[in-house]
């Protein structure tokens, strides 16, 4: 199958920058029954994945902001502060839906000049490549189905680099598109290889949190239930409109 490749819009070229990144390694463990899938991820380049860049890192960055959540986010925070405090020994301050460290402010920011990520190891090695596209998932994606994922961000330049990565993972099937709303949506549906659905299946646990936490905040305005049927029946959609695609390029 030759690689899909359906290009919507016409990504920025990126410049790069040599930094040396942190490489604490992080360990994720999923049970499952007996089962136990144990991956290694650079804290760093995950961390950089979950990362809030609207509009890059020019929004108005109060002194010392590493990252700014919306109200459903609360476990997403959760499992950050955890294992900031394990793997870089920094406790980080909350305040009106923010994490303030004056350290990992600059660490990464370190990573962006204007609205672009400039990092050259990013793509120095696989795991590397894996640990960005799984923080970019936890926080940004959602599976379709049959090992096809989604990835959706707005006004955000990580679309480049993970772009970029499922390319360089051998992704075989990649569709991106484009949406040119305010605020601008970028969607990469593409079908994971065998180490993507580890990284990503390790991942999932913590993913059913962040997804019911989303669930309740719509609670005012339409049931749980419903709100779950329509969720459900938006991704068989979905899920019908990539596998179409993807086969007519077979």
């Amino acid at each position: 199958m030759n690689v899909l490749m359906l290009i919507l819009a016409v990504f920025a070229t990126t410049n790069v920058l040599s930094q040396q990144p942190n490489t604490t390694r992080w360990v994720i463990n999923k049970h499952k029954d007996s089962d136990t899938t144990t991956v290694k991820v650079n804290s760093t380049y995950f961390l950089l994945g979950t990362l809030n860049d609207y509009a890059g890192r020019n929004w108005g960055l109060k002194e010392n902001l590493f990252d700014r959540y919306y109200p459903y986010e609360k476990p997403l925070m959760g499992f950050v502060d955890s294992f900031v405090k394990k793997d870089f020994k920094i406790n980080l301050v909350e305040k009106d839906g923010c994490y303030f460290s004056n350290e990992l402010y600059k660490k990464m920011n370190s990573f962006y000049k204007g609205n672009r990520i400039v990092d050259t190891l990013l793509f120095d090695n696989s795991q590397n490549k894996l640990s960005f596209l799984l923080g970019a998932y936890y926080r940004y994606g959602s599976k379709i189905g049959n090992g096809i994922y989604k990835i959706q961000l707005a006004n955000s330049p990580k679309h480049n680099e993970c772009y970029a990565i499922l390319k360089q993972l051998n992704c075989k099937n990649i569709y991106f598109k484009r949406l040119d709303n305010i605020p601008t949506i970028y969607i990469l549906y593409f079908e994971a290889t065998g180490p993507i659905l580890k990284y990503f299946d390790a991942i999932e646990p913590q993913k059913d949190k962040l997804f019911e936490s989303f669930v309740e905040s719509f609670r005012k305005s339409i049931s749980v239930a419903d709100f779950k049927e329509l969720y459900k029946e938006n991704q068989k959609d979905e899920h019908r409109m990539i596998i179409s695609l993807f086969k007519s390029h077979k």
